[in-house]
């Protein structure tokens, strides 16, 4: 299975795309969050060119939820870097990394609701490209922890050794929101409440 997540300079499906990250997992494997971030892609994105070149879009309250975020987390995803790569080039990096797992119908790609899909489709329509992951492969993570662990929202607490949420992940963080969501779906647990 994969795991997918964007951070966006918006909420609409021709957002321009800041960064991607993807993640594929073994349930049956039971993998630590360490092998998970180690085997992690990530791609920045030139969102300038994309702004300018395919007329993505931006909106201010993105912007300025951006402007409320941690620097790291800003510094992963936000702000430009000489090195930032165009849309295109991302999606056959991600598609070339996705081929050493086999990245075939039978295997999932989550994501969390549906904006992650969404943007990713448009982008490659616009692009006029294959889809990395064909639309029908794609499953919703918070409908999934609600239904097993009989959550309300989204999220459930994870039993594994000392994993805390709050110390290992970095919200927003494209490869540790991944990680989050595979520890919840692999590891979750009822509530006690």
């Amino acid at each position: 299975m994969f795991i997918f997540d964007v951070e966006t300079l918006g909420k609409k499906s021709d957002a321009a795309i800041l960064s991607m990250a993807c993640i594929h997992f073994d349930v049956d494997k039971k993998p630590t969050p360490e092998e998970l971030k180690t085997n992690a892609f990530f791609v920045k994105l030139d969102a300038q060119d994309q702004l300018k070149r395919l007329n993505r879009t931006i909106t201010k309250s993105s912007v300025d939820w951006w402007a409320k975020q941690c620097f790291n987390v800003k510094n992963k995803s936000f702000f430009p870097k000489p090195d930032d790569v165009k849309l295109e080039d991302g999606l056959e990096m991600m598609r070339q990394w996705s081929k050493q797992f086999g990245n075939t119908k039978k295997e999932w790609v989550w994501a969390r609701g549906n904006l992650d899909q969404l943007v990713l489709d448009d982008a490659e329509e616009q692009l006029q490209i294959e889809p990395v992951f064909h639309y029908s492969r794609w499953r919703d993570v918070r409908t999934a922890i609600d239904f097993l662990y009989e959550s309300d929202s989204g999220y459930c607490k994870v039993d594994y050794n000392d994993f805390d949420p709050a110390l290992h992940i970095t919200k927003h963080d494209p490869i540790d929101d991944c990680i989050y969501d595979v520890m919840m779906l692999i590891y979750g647990v009822k509530s006690s409440t």
